[in-house]
């Protein structure tokens, strides 16, 4: 046992040190990702997140007097304050003082500096009833190598604030000796927290309680009456004040449905990502609070945070549901490690528990590297494109619907006529009318509609929505992913039979515009399901393999290659079930080598995608594809077999751009 002990001491000891080295490595790369993603997010011009646009136009309408939280919304605006004010005044000051424009900047200044201020405190925290410097740094710096705090510090939300807020309380509360003065003014800063956003009434008040409550009970009881007293009252004056708007905005509004899989995707990915943070943070609740000073604080605001975090199953919700949780596993991160150098004897246990978490943060500055810096790439990467879509909110008169950009008309000073995704909540729960929106759309009364060409675009419009706008509206232009749509005009026809010069007439409408896929085109016609025709494009044999309930294939003579043949696909004619077929009756499953002509109806535009949870707009897939030696459809098909259809059909597009594209005849 001794020897054991004696090469502890000369091992061990080298091998802490080195822990500590791979772990001051890991943290201070951790640290240069966070401060750099920070600088590139916050300095970005546009739009980097649905949420912005809706808290700017709020400080906007602050700014000018107005009531931010109405109680009826039966008339536009649109919109819903969902959160209480404080992040909203804050960023009213900023806008009062420096302009619309810089309203991004900024609100993402405000979210990053309070990420900072979030990690000074936790270091604190740790450092107030332990006084191990290393340890508190290390909860500070875990934090900020968390990506979901990366991530969301660097936008104009209100998260950070309200968290900052609270870890503030925590920290002026845990400091001895607690004084009357500092009790009160934490108290003040976990209701500032609370009016910043209302989820934060949990995690920390909860923790604050115990741990007065196992010093005094008397000061415990005072503190949370005070701080829910004052909740209640500020509470019941806004409501007052607002005609009972706030309680709608805060509270009614709020409450969307919950999806067990959206739950289980979001603590799928934080166990993935912060597994060994997690095991540490359960590892602390068995540290009693002999053997750690913080557990009578840390652990009830780590059961707080983690309640919290299981709000996350609501359409809607974001990794900002899990910034609490990242603050509170920080913390118990922190503890672990102050207690392992101040208990353990045996210097090997201690680095491994400090390589254990070195390899955490590891691991977490990874996933922020490869998965949470994606939407920042592509969207500095289409900043051009992104320009010309301001541009052209700039130099639109007149009101414009919008749901991803619709920052681009709060950055012109301009307010919001809709917040798309909270009132079709609303809508699907039975708490807006939305009937006098789809009377403005037939009525073409907003100048243009931007839609971000995204699979959730079906959780922010409605199908009636989508099918106001595709009676009333054209697609005008595709701009970095968003389509852009005006008011149609009767001049304006649906798109032609077959473009002059062409040797093939097309498959089907492609008025709402043409997108490249798989080596073919999408045509995505005006109308509902079952209401597209979509036909053959020349004379042809037309066979349907058993496998296939959406498409059909021609063999066709090749127009472009005398004496060659060349086999047309027509796919996508399902309903979003993938199960219910649109194509022809006259086709049934099986059939082969069946004469059909041109023009001949082949079935129906579907929705189907290719995954039912996914609809897909009512579109028409058009493939060209060389046969086999034979002549034959190839068996295993590939888009690298395909051919451009575009010769064939005359059209004139862009090859290289894979959005969706206005539908253009070339030049005969």
């Amino acid at each position: 046992m001794q020897t054991l002990r004696k090469f502890d001491d000369a091992l061990g000891a080298r091998l802490d040190d080195g822990a500590r080295i791979m772990f001051g490595m890991f943290s201070a790369v951790a640290l240069v990702v966070c401060l750099a993603y920070q600088l590139l997010a916050v300095s970005f011009p546009y739009p980097l997140d649905y949420g912005e646009a809706p808290l700017v136009d709020q400080a906007l309408r602050l700014a000018s007097g107005e009531n931010i939280y109405r109680a009826d919304i039966a008339a536009p605006p649109y919109t819903v304050s969902n959160y209480p004010p404080l992040y909203v005044v804050a960023l009213a000051f900023g806008v009062k003082l420096f302009g619309s424009s810089q309203a991004f900047l900024i609100g993402r200044l405000i979210s990053a500096l309070c990420a900072w201020v979030a990690s000074l405190c936790l270091a604190l925290i740790v450092y107030a009833p332990t006084r191990d410097r290393f340890a508190a740094f290390s909860a500070g710096l875990i934090f900020l190598a968390f990506p979901f705090v990366v991530f969301w510090s660097s936008l104009l939300r209100i998260d950070l604030l309200a968290l900052a807020f609270s870890l503030a309380g925590l920290c002026l509360l845990i400091w001895r000796p607690i004084s009357s003065p500092r009790l009160i003014v934490s108290a003040l800063l976990l209701v500032a927290a609370i009016y910043t956003r209302q989820s934060y009434a949990l995690a920390a008040p909860f923790g604050a309680f115990v741990w007065l409550v196992t010093r005094d009970w008397r000061r415990a009881l005072k503190f949370t009456a005070l701080v829910g007293g004052l909740t209640l009252i500020l509470f019941l004056l806004l409501n007052a004040w607002t005609r009972g708007g706030f309680y709608f905005n805060v509270v009614a509004a709020n409450v969307n449905e919950f999806k067990l899989d959206n739950l289980t995707y979001h603590w799928g990915r934080l166990l993935d990502i912060a597994l060994i943070l997690l095991m540490i943070g359960v590892a602390s609740f068995f540290l009693t609070p002999r053997l750690n000073p913080l557990w009578t604080l840390a652990t009830p605001f780590l059961i707080g945070a983690v309640i919290s975090a299981g709000t996350i199953g609501k359409i809607g919700s974001n990794v900002n549901y899990l910034l609490e949780l990242c603050a509170a596993l920080s913390l118990a991160a922190g503890a672990v490690i102050a207690w392992s150098r101040a208990r353990l004897s045996v210097y090997s246990f201690k680095a491994a528990i400090l390589i254990l978490i070195a390899l955490g943060v590891g691991r977490m500055t990874h996933f922020m590297l490869t998965d949470f810096t994606n939407d920042l790439r592509e969207r500095r990467a289409n900043v051009s494109e992104l320009s010309r879509l301001r541009q052209i909110v700039a130099e639109t008169e007149g009101p414009i619907l919008a749901d991803e950009y619709m920052g681009m008309i709060t950055l012109e000073g301009r307010p919001l006529v809709i917040q798309p995704f909270e009132v079709t909540q609303l809508a699907w729960a039975g708490k807006w009318d939305q009937t006098p929106l789809l009377e403005s759309i037939h009525n073409k009364e907003f100048a243009a509609i931007i839609i971000y060409d995204k699979p959730w675009a079906n959780e922010r419009w409605t199908q009636e929505t989508f099918a106001a706008i595709n009676e009333s509206y054209i697609l005008s232009d595709v701009i970095a992913g968003n389509r852009v749509h005006i008011p149609y005009q009767l001049k304006t026809t649906a798109s032609p039979g077959a473009c002059l010069g062409a040797v093939w007439r097309l498959p089907s409408d492609g008025a709402l515009g043409v997108q490249w896929e798989s080596g073919g085109l999408n045509f995505f016609g005006r109308g509902n399901l079952g209401e597209v025709p979509v036909y053959a494009v020349a004379d042809g044999l037309l066979m349907r393999p058993p496998d296939w309930n959406d498409a059909v294939a021609i063999q066709h003579a090749d127009p472009l290659n005398p004496g060659a043949t060349v086999w047309s696909v027509y796919g996508g004619m399902s309903a979003a079930n993938g199960t219910d077929s649109l194509v022809a009756k006259d086709f049934p499953i099986g059939v082969e080598n069946v004469p059909v002509k041109a023009g001949q109806l082949l079935g129906y535009q579907g929705s189907w995608s290719g995954n039912p949870s996914w609809p897909k707009w009512m579109h028409a897939l058009f493939i060209l594809t060389r046969p086999t030696d034979q002549g034959a459809f190839p068996t295993q098909f590939t888009p690298s077999l395909a051919l451009d259809p575009t010769p064939y059909l005359n059209l004139a597009l862009q090859a290289e751009n894979k959005n969706m594209q206005p539908l253009q005849c070339a030049q005969p």
